[in-house]
């Protein structure tokens, strides 16, 4: 009888440390699965709080944004002007096809938005944007263009590794892109004739005799589109300049052999009623302010003297 006893005791406790030992087990596999889990959810929900490293041994990090929005969807996409810091042990070289934005838009392929913006009438100039990241200093701030489409509430962009990060809260600095647009669309009456002269824009795409035309680095093609609203018989745009106010600087306008890729240039040309037209102007980009207020002088045909409208380029 007290030996049944005890072997039935030693079952029961052998029972129990199986089930502690099964207990323990099961306690340290949970731990280990909780721990893997939330090192994953922390992976993909904290942005990295330490700069963009690079493998030109250059360390880019975010001083500022500002966050355009295109609200009225004149472009089809928005985009982002980041103040960044380059930072490098022996000057700074850097190529921004290095990185690229979480829509997989590479840095360096941004000119088509640019190119967008300008023909469109925006001022780009005034947002002071820098395409290429090169400095004998070991320290470099620039602004630096960032387009995008998502309706996210954020974007990223990324180093070519895509192992750190800046992210960008697209609804914070927010600025309306209709404030780089310069409007001064003005009607003028040349005798019995209404013509509009639209606001100038930057040309990027421009065709001589039909042929591409590669516009020098340290120029600038200002574009101003001429619509004829009523017309009389045989009228011309016989000559048109730009005279720069305060140094009465005279800009000619480019010969009828200059064109636009998307608009043709009206100069000694017969206007007709509906034609959309523009004058081609080429400035020096360098040297100058960003600004040239002034005055469109157009001399039409069917008048001896002058029209003069004030305006500027930007």
């Amino acid at each position: 009888m007290g030996r049944k006893r005890k072997v039935r005791i030693d079952r029961i406790l052998m029972l129990l440390l199986i089930t502690v030992s099964l207990i323990g087990i099961f306690v340290f596999a949970g731990k280990k699965l909780y721990s893997y889990w939330m090192e994953k959810v922390n992976q993909e929900q904290i942005v990295d709080p330490t700069p963009v490293k690079t493998d030109d041994n250059v360390v880019i990090s975010l001083e500022s944004y500002q966050t355009y929005k295109d609200e009225g969807n004149d472009l089809g996409f928005s985009f982002i002007v980041a103040r960044m810091k380059f930072e490098g042990e022996n000057g700074v070289s850097f190529d921004l096809g290095n990185l690229q934005t979480s829509e997989k838009i590479l840095l360096n392929n941004v000119a088509k938005y640019l190119n967008e913006l300008e023909e469109k009438g925006y001022r780009t100039a005034k947002l002071e944007l820098v395409s290429n990241v090169v400095s004998t200093e070991n320290i470099y701030e620039c602004n630096i263009f960032i387009p995008y489409k998502t309706d996210n509430d954020s974007i990223r962009i990324m180093n070519s590794k895509d192992t750190t990060w800046i992210e960008f809260d697209l609804n914070q600095n927010i600025c309306d892109v209709s404030t780089l647009k310069f409007e001064t669309e003005q009607s003028i009456e040349v005798g019995d004739a209404s013509i509009t002269v639209s606001s100038c824009s930057i040309s990027t795409m421009m065709l001589h005799n039909g042929e591409e035309y590669q516009i020098p680095s340290t120029l600038n093609v200002y574009t101003f589109r001429i619509n004829v609203n009523s017309i009389e018989e045989n009228m011309v745009i016989e000559d048109a300049r730009f005279v720069r106010e305060g140094n009465d600087e005279v800009i000619q306008c480019l010969s009828e052999e200059y064109e636009s890729v998307k608009v043709g240039n009206c100069l000694n040309k017969k206007l007709s009623l509906g034609e959309n037209g523009a004058l081609f102007f080429e400035t020096n980009s360098g040297n100058q302010e960003p600004d040239y207020q002034g005055y469109l002088m157009l001399k039409f045909s069917n008048r001896n003297d002058w029209i003069k409208i004030p305006t500027t380029l930007e």
